[in-house]
């Protein structure tokens, strides 16, 4: 079993668990129309079609998170909105299901309203609820700064405002209060730090990446950059998806990019609501078998793709989790208690080499982090399950 350990850790905030990895060395990083050489002759890692036996640092239990320990009281009666970005992304929509349950369990009256992937609908849907005299709003995973004219009436009005699955930049709008989201960066090392020990520090990636998901952008970017720094032999390909038509779209731009480059053995496909259009475009290029599909966010059907080999990697995000910090984040918010800007949400790799060790509700569910948080926050809520 080849085992890859990582040489040091990045976090944002002091005193907080650590999750991430960043790696050294150079890499050829090519645009989807330049041609180069493959590196045939070689000898490469674990080769596409043969089954992984790389261990990272990534790939262990989460149990330990970054979370609130001030008790309070939760405020009651209060009306909030939850968008998630649209009903293609079924992250999107299962975190979304589980945080208007966790609201409604508070007292609390929340509309699910459906960003469908749309800016201008999420622009519309936050405008409306703000002149509504909505209390709160959780967007899940739509950047703020794709709505800048309805986050300025968030602004303007107070209106306690989280996202999730969208980490913070330096130019974002006014008005977000909390994110809740993985680092993207450390994500995009750890995935570069598989690829690396994987492939013998030859790959050929193709990285899909979704502009408006700025997470995902980061995360991709981290992952080329990260190649760069440590695998001199690797060569990256680039393409960005069209999220709202990606129905239609994403297949063939797969399948073009694996024609043009013939030596693309490593797809990342930047979120999981994404994989079944990419395997359609490997399919069509005659690559099944000989390409290995990496994905993230742990859906179930990833996650079960991993023991029929239809996906090679899984980074997981803890969906469930999330939703419990974006409501006790907005609760606090709304009761006017402190609460951190940026929660980090830990991550988990997953491949063939390691699924046989999920939980059997990973496969119902999705992955989530191996700790029993609900319970500790009934118990900081001074409420009994």
């Amino acid at each position: 079993m080849t085992t890859f350990r990582r040489r040091r850790r990045i976090w944002r905030r002091p005193g907080a668990t650590l999750w991430g990895a960043v790696a050294t060395a150079s890499l050829l990083t090519v645009t989807a129309c330049s041609v180069v050489s493959s590196g045939a002759g070689e000898d490469k890692g674990s080769a596409p079609g043969k089954r992984s036996t790389v261990v990272t640092g990534a790939m262990g239990p989460v149990n330990k998170v970054d979370a609130p320990t001030e008790a309070f009281t939760p405020p009651t009666f209060k009306h909030i909105l939850i968008m998630p970005c649209g009903s293609v992304g079924q992250g999107c929509v299962n975190e979304a299901a589980e945080e208007k349950k966790v609201a409604e369990s508070l007292g609390w009256t929340a509309d699910v309203i459906d960003g469908k992937m749309d800016p201008t609908v999420w622009n519309q849907t936050v405008k409306q609820a703000v002149a509504s005299g909505v209390d709160g709003i959780i967007a899940v995973s739509a950047d703020p700064n794709l709505y800048a004219e309805a986050m300025q009436s968030v602004a303007s009005k107070s209106v306690p405002f989280v996202v999730t699955q969208q980490s913070p930049g330096n130019k974002d709008v006014k008005g977000v209060d909390t994110y809740v989201a993985p680092d993207p960066k450390v994500g995009g090392a750890d995935v570069a730090e598989w690829i690396n020990a994987d492939s013998g520090g030859r790959a050929h990636v193709l990285l899909l990446s979704a502009p408006g998901f700025a997470s995902g952008q980061q995360r991709s970017a981290a992952i080329s950059e990260n190649l760069h720094s440590d695998c001199k032999d690797c060569v990256v390909y680039t393409a960005d998806i069209t999220a709202a038509t990606m129905g239609t779209s994403l297949a063939p731009l797969v399948t073009s990019q694996l024609q043009q480059h013939p030596d693309i053995d490593y797809v990342w496909g930047t979120d999981d609501c994404c994989v079944s259009f990419i395997q359609q475009g490997i399919g069509q290029a005659g690559k099944t078998g000989s390409v290995k599909l990496m994905s993230m966010s742990g859906f179930p059907q990833q996650m079960a793709q991993l023991k029929t080999g239809d996906m090679a990697f899984e980074l997981a995000s803890p969906t469930p989790y999330a939703a419990w910090l974006a409501v006790d984040s907005l609760a606090r918010l709304m009761a006017g208690k402190p609460t951190e800007k940026f929660w980090v949400l830990p991550q988990r790799i997953w491949t063939e080499a390691s699924i046989g060790d999920a939980p059997a509700d990973a496969f119902k569910t999705g992955w989530d982090v191996e700790f029993d948080y609900r319970s500790m926050f009934h118990k900081l809520w001074g409420r009994k399950q």
